[in-house]
């Protein structure tokens, strides 16, 4: 983080999102030059203007120039394009969904050390840990600056909260990707804190354990829950609920695979708390595309208006086999032969016709249909996930029939002919229906089948029709990404001795 300016970033901000519409991005003019930080935390417009840039960064299309950097097996870093691809990254790396082996998500789908993977040279970790750090690093800006403001405690409260949520999310991130889950060992070293604007002057950090990340990332949540409200000004920025929504996702991760663990009741209050006003979707909804911000179960998600289009570079390209413009995303056929005859979900399933060269490619998925040019709005969040962290929860402390009840609210509705789990069903066969449910509900959104095998330690074993075979230990090193070799070489407070396997 050492190279890092916010003020540049700050720039970043002000320019983004412009297509919302908001009149506070009209305020600052670049050409008039007043980018400097007294200018903008002079008012309330500014310091929105840059929040409304931090959710930039996440939508960004075409981040930091990493086309130019993606060298080693053709073309551009297509790949690299903000978070709705890191979340569809973690897809890949599972068993359900995969690319076609000759295109892009290849690298990423055959789990290779190479620079679309985890290691430290590759350009994937360069641009996760950057973009997650430059939204840390304008949060803290916002938390540093904003009780200059002449506004009310109440609006500076709510400012500051928004900002701390931003930077927990990030911090979430960046744990789940440089090193093992904190019930495995809370003490193990993740990544760096930082809690004051970074301006390149001076070193950077030494890598904080989970425990100290997770400490910060649980006090800023609970901050934000307490000073946020449902009211917001578009679905893209974070209120009460998805603040809460963070929090149970927080903790159902660290509890892990530990049914005494305290932190399921924490998971299970918190996401009955933030799914409240989200219905669930209808199975026409669930149909219509996952394009649409305005879908009432969306609890936080980012806006792509049509004159922004994100093109080839977004999600829909690839997956979207009528309109993408990649079309090179496959099912896997054991994933599709887990949906019953009579789940709506099976209907989103197309068969291809089988060629014996390509065994591999007989499934695709019409789960994401692009609205405009190969794109569409991008999911971040929705309530269905905070039944199922319910009722894990409910399950792992041993209330089973509550969890049961609730895991059926969501299967009687996809299928018209579930069949309820039995009564004298154990906790473990339970969890397995949870998590099996979990991947069939939310596949290619958010990374589940692998975040899930993650957190509760178990092996990666690929069946079905997979081209790329792969049994991965739970404990392999290849689960942990590799700190960015530029951090290493300009941070003196990480060396190679700090470096993951």
């Amino acid at each position: 983080m050492k190279q890092q300016s916010y003020l540049a970033i700050f720039l970043l901000g002000l320019l983004g999102f412009t297509a919302c519409k908001k009149t506070y991005l009209n305020d600052l003019k670049v050409e008039n030059g007043n980018l400097t930080e007294d200018i903008i935390f002079t008012t309330r417009a500014g310091a929105e203007s840059v929040l409304t840039g931090i959710y930039w960064i996440y939508r960004s299309e075409n981040y930091n120039g990493y086309a130019s950097t993606y060298n080693n097996t053709g073309g551009g870093g297509l790949t690299l394009r903000g978070l709705e691809l890191d979340q569809f990254f973690f897809d890949v790396r599972g068993n359900d969904v995969f690319s076609d082996p000759t295109g892009f998500w290849s690298p990423e789908t055959g789990w290779g050390e190479n620079t679309l993977g985890r290691i430290s040279t590759g350009i994937r970790t360069k641009a996760t840990w950057e973009m997650f750090y430059k939204v840390i690093n304008n949060a803290n800006a916002v938390i540093k600056n904003v009780p200059k403001i002449p506004e009310a405690q109440t609006v500076k409260d709510q400012l500051t909260a928004e900002a701390k949520a931003l930077r927990a999310y990030s911090y979430f991130w960046l744990v789940r990707y440089y090193q093992f889950n904190y019930a495995k060992n809370p003490d193990a070293k993740a990544v760096p804190i930082y809690t004051d604007p970074f301006d390149g002057n001076g070193d950077g950090k030494a890598r904080a354990s989970l425990k100290e990340v997770y400490d910060l990332i649980i006090a800023d949540l609970n901050e934000a829950v307490t000073n946020l409200t449902a009211t917001r000004v578009a679905k893209y920025r974070i209120n009460k609920n998805v603040a809460q929504g963070i929090l149970a996702q927080v903790y159902q991760e660290m509890a892990g695979n530990v049914s005494n663990s305290p932190y399921w009741e924490q998971a299970r209050l918190n996401a009955a708390a933030a799914r409240s006003g989200f219905s669930l979707m209808t199975n026409a909804t669930y149909q219509a595309g996952f394009n649409d911000l305005a879908n009432g179960e969306w609890m936080w998600g980012l806006p792509v208006p049509v004159d922004q289009t994100l093109s080839y570079y977004s999600l829909f390209s690839y997956i979207d086999p009528d309109n993408g413009y990649y079309r090179n995303i496959y099912v896997n056929d054991a994933f599709v032969n887990v949906f019953t005859a009579t789940d709506t979900r099976k209907t989103l399933f197309r068969k291809l016709t089988a060629n014996a060269a390509t065994p591999w490619k007989l499934w695709q998925t019409t789960k994401y249909k692009a609205k405009t040019a190969t794109s569409g709005d991008i999911l971040i969040m929705r309530s269905v996930e905070m039944v199922f962290i319910e009722a894990e929860a409910l399950a792992q402390q041993g209330k089973l029939s509550e969890a049961i009840d609730l895991l059926f609210t969501l299967q009687s509705l996809r299928d018209p002919a579930a069949v309820k789990l039995a009564a004298s069903s154990t906790k473990d066969d339970l969890i397995n229906a949870i998590l099996l449910e979990r991947r069939k509900e939310l596949f290619a959104e958010i990374g589940t089948e692998y975040l899930d095998l993650r957190r509760y330690q178990r092996p990666l074993l690929r069946t079905g029709n997979h081209w790329s075979p792969q049994s991965i230990p739970a404990d392999d090193k290849r689960w942990l990404f590799q700190i960015p070799q530029s951090e290493v070489d300009a941070n003196p407070n990480i060396n190679d001795a700090d470096q993951n396997p």
